[in-house]
C-alpha cells in the first residue's frame, strides 16, 4: 500500500468537497460499515447519502447462525437494517438488490447483473460513489468495480469514485484518509456488532471479532498516517 502523501477528508481540499449526493455500492450487508465514520462526516456536512446492497451475503454465513439460504439472507438483511437505524440512515435510503449468484454464493459475473447495477447508477445519479477496490481478493468486490467501471466508460461525465481500503483490498493507493478517535472507534464498533453473523464467524474462525477485525485495520492505516485510526480511500476522477 503506497503512503506517499495521504490527503485528510476535511482538512485537505479535494473534489469529494464538491460532491453532495454519494451512493455507498455495497457488495454485501456491512460494507457500509467499514467506511461509517466517512459516511458520518459527509452525512454531518448536510449530503445526501444511499446505500445499495447488492447481495444477499447468504454465503457468509454459518449454518449454525440460520438454516437455509433464505433464513441466512434475511438475518444480514436485518442486521444492516439494524446498523442503519442506529446511524440514523433512513429506510427509503436502503435498498437490497439480491442480484442473481453463481454455484460459489458470488454474484453472477454476467450481463444481467451488471444491466442491474447500470439501472441503480442511472437511477440514482450521484456525483460520488463509494465502492471496492478493482484489486481485491473477493469476486464480489472485484465484479462490483468492474461493472462500476464499465458504467462509468460511457459517460462524458462521471461521479468520483472513492475505493474503499478493505481487510481483502490486495493493492492500491492511500489518497485520502478520515482520520478518527478512540470515540468515534467506539460508536463504529457499535455498528460492525450488529452483523452478528459476521461477528460470531470471526470470533470462531479468527479469535476476533468483526468490529475489531475492521478496527485493527483502521489502527493500521492510522499509524502509517500518524493518526489513531483512519479510512482510507484511492480517489479515482474521470
Amino acid at each position: 500500500m503506497s503512503e506517499s502523501r495521504t490527503a485528510r477528508f476535511g482538512i485537505d481540499p479535494g473534489p469529494w468537497d464538491d460532491v453532495t449526493r454519494w451512493l455507498v455500492l455495497a457488495p454485501h450487508p456491512d460494507d457500509f460499515e467499514v467506511v461509517a465514520v466517512t459516511m458520518k462526516r459527509l452525512r454531518d456536512r448536510g449530503c445526501e447519502l444511499f446505500l445499495d446492497v447488492l447481495t444477499g451475503g447468504a454465503s457468509g454465513v454459518e449454518d449454525v447462525f440460520a438454516a437455509d439460504w433464505e433464513a441466512k439472507t434475511l438475518a444480514r438483511e436485518e442486521e444492516q437494517r439494524e446498523s442503519c437505524r442506529i446511524f440514523g440512515l433512513g429506510e427509503d435510503r436502503l435498498r437490497f438488490h439480491r442480484l442473481a449468484e453463481d454455484e460459489t454464493g458470488h454474484m453472477r459475473d454476467d450481463e444481467e447483473n451488471e444491466a442491474r447495477i447500470h439501472a441503480i447508477l442511472d437511477e440514482v445519479m450521484p456525483g460520488g460513489v463509494i465502492l471496492p477496490h478493482g484489486k481485491d481478493s473477493n469476486a464480489d468486490h472485484r465484479r462490483t468495480y468492474r461493472f462500476f467501471y464499465r458504467w462509468c466508460r460511457d459517460r462524458t461525465s462521471a461521479p468520483l469514485a472513492l475505493l474503499v481500503r478493505d481487510p481483502k483490498t490486495l493493492e492500491m493507493r492511500l489518497d485520502l484518509a478520515t482520520v478518527f478517535d478512540e470515540s468515534e472507534a467506539s460508536w463504529k464498533g457499535v455498528l460492525l456488532r450488529c452483523h452478528r453473523s459476521q461477528h460470531e464467524r470471526n470470533l470462531r474462525s479468527r479469535g476476533i471479532g468483526f468490529d475489531e477485525r475492521i478496527l485493527s485495520m483502521n489502527r493500521e492505516i492510522g499509524q502509517g498516517i500518524g493518526a489513531g485510526y483512519a479510512e482510507a480511500f484511492e480517489v479515482e476522477v474521470r
